[in-house]
């Protein structure tokens, strides 16, 4: 598989004003404070779930060599969406498929060209 997706940025929150403090949060803030997510801890190790769905997805990545393809994910620069394609072990594009059959594929169904 290879992706061809650029990063993903991360906006930095807001400073609040030093000046204009008030014991109570403003709407805005309150609203804006009601979003945030503090994370204290981060685990040494996924949780057994998430380890048990990368261990379907890489034996879904290992049967797609075995058949002699590949997916490539891209983003359609015309529209901003995400584009899946199924490439031979060359790199020639085959077909392309949604990215809900790429999901489909990923949890371990087989993948099926649209001629079939």
């Amino acid at each position: 598989m290879s992706y061809d997706i650029g990063s993903v940025g991360r906006t930095p929150a807001p400073v609040p004003s030093q000046t204009a403090r008030s014991s109570a949060p403003a709407p805005a803030q309150a609203a804006h404070a009601a979003d945030t997510v503090t994370i204290d801890t981060i685990p040494a190790s996924p949780p057994p779930e998430v380890q048990d769905a990368m261990g379907v997805a890489n034996q879904a990545y290992h049967n797609l060599q075995a058949e002699g393809t590949e997916l490539r994910f891209k983003i359609n620069e015309s529209t901003g969406k995400l584009s899946v394609e199924v490439h031979d072990v060359h790199g020639n594009l085959m077909f392309t498929v949604p990215a809900s059959t790429a999901l489909d594929v990923a949890s371990g169904q087989p993948l099926s060209s649209p001629s079939k």
